[in-house]
């Protein structure tokens, strides 16, 4: 073989180290040797009925924790079948021709099997997957023993192997729709941020009104869960679980879906020592409004709630005002008032004894100078 020469020795090396860099991932990112990764695309055709499934007219979804994944946001297949059999069929027409045309020959869906159809073509092009529930503890049993009742609404998910669409299954959402809705959110975030660092700069008008909303929505979501509790105790003693906003402290509930439904009702299934707990919470119930009422009346209570209310304000308010830089500075309080006018009296007393002191002396050496005069 042929001897290298000087210039194939370079080439080689430098082919060497450009392979050596190019391994090593965060050179290649950095040097852009590895391409950002692709947004997925979505299917044209079908990504319309997607869309209006999850409108705002469209079925309802919740967020769940899937297996080795973040949380997930999914769908009941039973909702996607109620949802297309009885929506306005003008809606499917005009918005999602394409897929109908493709799928059901034009027609809207009117079986299960045509509900099935439009589902597997919705996963098989990834606009969504089966998934099934997986509890932390799949053998666990209810308190009487008995298996546990499957969730309407499961918490934790698993992907199935078979990814045929049933109408009695869960289905993780992977259609992320446009970016501009999330870049938006991201930058009101961001907004939101520098606007809570940059509080003490504020005008103070900004900071009181803050303070006052702040105030008005802990009033008013405390005073919702005082009045849910006390009228579901009311219907608890005899008998009935009532809640209003049943969703509202839901982990698992969006902002709009704690506020729905409105109200649930179930008949409790108590034995007897229950039903006597019942009984002996109502008589408990009942001689304690009877002994405020005969020592408290409503308008006590309402002089109460009013000035402890206007109390919390004003201290807010206050503590605004004396914050550094504000135009009222911070007034001092009764102690530090009386501590001042302790020590302006003890000084006056000094002055005024050191005063007679002088006058004294000055007085005794008069007295001497007046006999030493005679002489």
């Amino acid at each position: 073989s042929r001897e290298a020469t000087p210039q194939t020795q370079a080439a080689s090396a430098r082919s060497l180290t450009a392979r050596k860099l190019s391994s090593l991932p965060f050179l290649s990112t950095m040097f852009g040797g590895q391409k950002k990764e692709a947004e997925p695309v979505w299917d044209e055709t079908f990504e319309p009925l997607m869309k209006v499934v999850l409108g705002k007219k469209g079925i309802k979804t919740k967020s769940a924790s899937e297996v080795g994944r973040k949380k997930v946001d999914y769908f009941r297949g039973k909702d996607f079948k109620k949802f297309l059999l009885d929506n306005e069929k003008e809606i499917l027409h005009k918005k999602c021709q394409k897929a109908l045309d493709e799928t059901l020959e034009g027609k809207a869906p009117e079986t299960d099997k045509d509900i099935e159809m439009l589902g597997n073509e919705l996963i098989q092009r990834n606009f969504c997957y089966k998934a099934m529930y997986k509890p932390l503890n799949p053998t666990a049993k209810a308190e009487d023993g008995s298996e546990k009742k499957p969730k309407k609404w499961p918490d934790r998910l698993g992907r199935t192997p078979n990814q045929s669409f049933d109408v009695e299954g869960f289905y993780v959402i992977t259609y992320e729709g446009g970016s501009g809705l999330q870049h938006f959110l991201l930058a009101l975030i961001i907004a939101g941020v520098l606007l809570a660092c940059m509080f003490p700069v504020w005008p103070m008008w900004a900071k009181v009104g803050v303070w006052y909303l702040s105030v008005i929505f802990l009033t008013v979501y405390f005073g919702v869960l005082i009045l849910r509790m006390i009228i579901f105790t009311m219907f608890w003693i005899v008998g009935f679980d009532f809640w209003i906003f049943p969703n509202l402290n839901d982990e698992y509930c969006g902002f709009l879906d704690s506020f729905q439904p409105f109200y649930s009702w179930e008949k409790r299934k108590d034995d007897a020592l229950m039903l006597l707990v019942r009984f002996g919470s109502l008589g408990i119930a009942a001689v304690a409004i009877q002994q405020i009422a005969e020592t408290t009346s409503l308008e006590d209570v309402q002089d109460f709630v009013t000035s402890s209310y206007s109390d919390v304000l004003d201290w807010g308010v206050d503590k605004l005002t004396a914050l550094p830089g504000s135009e009222k500075q911070a007034l001092p309080s009764v102690e530090d008032l009386q501590k001042e006018t302790d020590e302006n009296d003890t000084n006056a007393t000094a002055d005024e004894d050191d005063d007679d002191v002088v006058g004294d002396a000055e007085s005794a050496a008069k007295m001497d100078d007046e006999p030493a005069k005679e002489e």
